[in-house]
């Protein structure tokens, strides 16, 4: 295995386990809306999987099939983030690093966010809950990313 296939080998792993996490995810209400009883169980079983990693409060989540996604919109556009901040880093085969000015720009809009719903408000603006997860997925992968593949003093640069 050449070193380019080494260093992008748990990225490749990295985006096909958030791809299944997105498939699962949309998945599971049209299981469970299914008329046949495996398919049935199968999204049940989902739906209790991913019971732990989120409150799944019928108010805050994207319905598909007239039935709540197993995960909220938030958790949801957080994986999606995710995913895709993967995904570009695979297909561009680097993982350069960021100016600062990203990471303060996302950490920002993302506490602001915060600040709204929390502090002010207390409303439930769910577009506003989406963009924020979503940030919030495309900074945490990032973070995730840069873990995986930082090279010492030499940067971020894989190749």
């Amino acid at each position: 295995m050449d070193e380019e296939t080494k260093n992008m080998f748990p990225l490749r792993i990295l985006f096909v386990l958030s791809v299944v996490w997105l498939a699962l995810t949309l998945a599971a209400p049209l299981l469970v809306a299914s008329r046949y009883s495996v398919l049935k169980y199968i999204g049940t079983a989902i739906y209790f999987f991913m019971d732990p990693v989120c409150h799944q409060l019928p108010q805050r989540s994207l319905f598909i099939a007239g039935l709540p996604m197993p995960v909220c919109g938030r958790c949801f556009f957080i994986y999606f983030g995710g995913t895709i901040t993967v995904g570009v880093t695979v297909l561009r085969g680097k993982l350069f690093a960021w100016p600062p000015k990203i990471y303060w720009v996302l950490f920002s809009a993302i506490t602001a966010e915060f600040i709204v719903f929390k502090w002010f408000f207390h409303t439930e603006w769910t577009y506003l809950r989406y963009a924020g997860g979503f940030l919030l997925g495309i900074l945490l992968f990032r973070l995730l990313l840069e873990a995986l593949m930082y090279k010492g003093n030499k940067g971020i640069v894989v190749k």
